[in-house]
């Protein structure tokens, strides 16, 4: 026990002092500051003012309705507003003079209203730019309502009478807990549970492959000659998986830490995703599930570690092992393919198979506790079953890593694994 103690320490002190693990803990919180914090202040590039010469050739007058609907007041303080120049002469003559302008950065661009647009329902935008989403949605609404109301005046139908009519209904959703509703859109729901698929992956990769590296490390510096000369292999594969997993889970109470003082101010997130001003509180766990999530987190990082361990100790050098993550990585990347999927049908039949999997089974159930509740027998069930199989890994990672960590050379074939295991 006091020489795996030495190990989980080593390793622990050694990852802690790293430069890598101070601007790991650093970055992840300023980028996620930065991404919502520099927007809002610095504005995201879609908003602000943009003039637009208005050329209207119709005889319906539709330029009027255009221009109203682009002069009315945003409630979204990054969404772009407009000043519309209206052009009183034809296309043809104005042409010539608006390209310059726009070439001058005189005016953002400029929008004509063929005499046919009423029938045809086809208008012209040039400018500088015409990849901002933003601003090309704003004017497809703006021509699309003249239109609409030329059309329908013509049709002997009030306008305005019709958009009451045809306005579209709005759906306030709300989870049912087993302590009764919580507020939240299902945008913040998808958003939690993309989150907690997210840090999952990037947490089990990120430190599953710190496993493999120092376990190369260490065999290709000669090193685990002299740690097995004092450590048997076992506890020193267990010390390696436990300490770098004590890492892991120290930085990931330094980020629970610093996102809950950050979270104090949400309206810049809720701003930010287009959230009502309740939505965060959707993302709040029940305990019941924090513990499962965390259950999950474990097993899964001891199952990805040990093969991780056992990747490193077969492999000579860190490019031999490369070609062979993407066999462990491919479960682990799974639940991603069919991210959308798993979080609008977390009780689906795909949901609830790649739920019990071992090796699918920390991402899927992350997204479908976020998404919804889960009976607690699959859950129970599940770690159950990771439990075994991280026991079944461990016990033969183990004996491929007391053979490998002292092996040199070319990289062991299939059938000199099989003899390393029986030999161990």
């Amino acid at each position: 026990m006091s020489s795996l103690l030495v190990v989980i320490r080593r390793e622990f002190v050694e990852r802690v002092r790293s430069r890598s693990f101070v601007i790991s803990t650093l970055l992840m919180p300023l980028l996620i500051v930065g991404t919502y914090a520099v927007p809002a202040l610095v504005g995201s590039g879609g908003g602000g003012s943009r003039r637009i010469a208005l050329v209207d050739e119709t005889q319906q007058r539709v330029g009027d309705a255009v221009a109203a609907a682009l002069a009315v007041p945003r409630t979204d303080p990054e969404a772009p507003t407009y000043v519309v120049e209206r052009v009183a002469v034809p296309f043809a003559q104005a042409h010539a003079d608006l390209t310059r302008r726009v070439q001058d950065e005189k005016l953002d661009g400029y929008l004509v209203l063929p005499a046919d647009v009423v029938r045809t329902g086809e208008v012209t935008y040039r400018a500088r730019s015409v990849s901002n989403f933003a601003v090309l949605s704003d004017l497809r609404r703006a021509a699309s309502q003249g239109v609409q109301s030329v059309r329908l005046r013509e049709a002997g139908l009030d306008a305005s009478r019709v958009a009451a009519l045809t306005a579209p209904v709005s759906v306030k959703t709300a989870r049912i807990t087993k302590t009764g509703e919580e507020g939240g859109s299902a945008q913040s729901t998808f958003l939690m549970a993309y989150i907690s698929a997210f840090l999952m992956y990037f947490m089990l990769i990120f430190y599953g492959m710190n496993v493999m590296r120092s376990v190369l490390e260490e065999k290709t510096n000669r090193i685990s000659e002299v740690l097995v000369s004092s450590v048997r292999a076992g506890p020193l594969m267990m010390g390696k998986i436990l300490g770098v997993g004590s890492v892991a889970f120290f930085q990931i109470a330094i980020w629970a830490v610093t996102v809950t003082v950050l979270a104090a101010k949400t309206s810049l997130v809720t701003r930010r995703f287009h959230l009502p001003p309740d939505a965060l509180s959707a993302l709040k766990l029940d305990p019941g599930v924090g513990l499962a999530m965390v259950a999950f987190f474990f097993l899964g990082f001891f199952l990805y570690a040990a093969l991780y361990a056992a990747l490193g100790a077969a492999m000579s050098s860190e490019q031999e092992a490369q070609q062979f993550q993407m066999f462990v990585l491919l479960p682990l990347m799974a639940p991603m393919f069919v991210f959308v999927r798993l979080a609008s049908e977390p009780m689906g039949t795909m949901a609830t198979v790649m739920g019990m999997i071992p090796f699918t089974a920390p991402m899927t159930n992350a997204v479908r506790m976020s998404a919804g509740p889960v009976p607690a027998m699959q859950i129970v069930m599940s770690l159950l079953t990771m439990l075994v199989s991280v026991f079944a890994v461990a016990w033969i990672a183990g004996k491929i890593y007391r053979v490998g960590i002292l092996s040199t050379g070319k990289k062991p074939t299939l059938g000199e694994l099989v003899r390393w295991l029986r030999a161990a």
